[in-house]
């Protein structure tokens, strides 16, 4: 993914993950900091996101274009591409943390790089899950942001 590209996505997945979580408990945990207060390695965390949103579609037989003359057409995700994906983000993300020191712990706390997600999908609460749908869900939306269209291959179906 082109590095300003790239970035951009990584803003926006930060600004909807901070949407979503305004009105939680953890409101004022440091992953909740604008981009530019935010950790040097949550910054990562949210490149490393938005880098892994192509390997994603081409899981589901997607490709990404560039769109000039027209409008971005969004398209819709099945809920079995939905689940897919949200799968496949938790497992990056888990590898990502477990990479970067993060331990299992029963309560948040980034600062300390201590989270209770560090689990299987399997193991994983529902409402945990609806996190990782949240995103996948806004995909097509982040990249219409850049000017990119998801298309399904022909042989695959969206």
């Amino acid at each position: 993914m082109i590095e300003d590209i790239r970035e951009t996505m990584a803003r926006a997945i930060h600004e909807s993950y901070r949407t979503a979580r305004a009105s939680s408990e953890g409101a004022k945990d440091v992953s909740m900091s604008d981009w530019e207060t935010l950790p040097h390695y949550l910054k990562e965390s949210n490149r490393e996101q938005a880098a892994d949103i192509l390997v994603k579609l081409q899981r589901i037989g997607c490709t990404v274009h560039k769109v000039t003359h027209r409008r971005v057409v969004l398209p819709k995700f099945t809920e079995e591409d939905i689940e897919r994906m949200a799968e496949m983000e938790h497992t990056r993300w888990n590898a990502e943390r477990l990479r970067g020191g993060w331990k299992l712990g029963k309560k948040k706390d980034a600062t300390n790089k201590i989270s209770p997600y560090l689990v299987t999908w399997a193991s994983l609460s529902e409402e945990a899950k609806e996190w990782d749908r949240e995103i996948v869900r806004k995909i097509p939306e982040l990249l219409a942001k850049v000017g990119l269209e998801i298309r399904r291959s022909k042989l695959s179906r969206m």
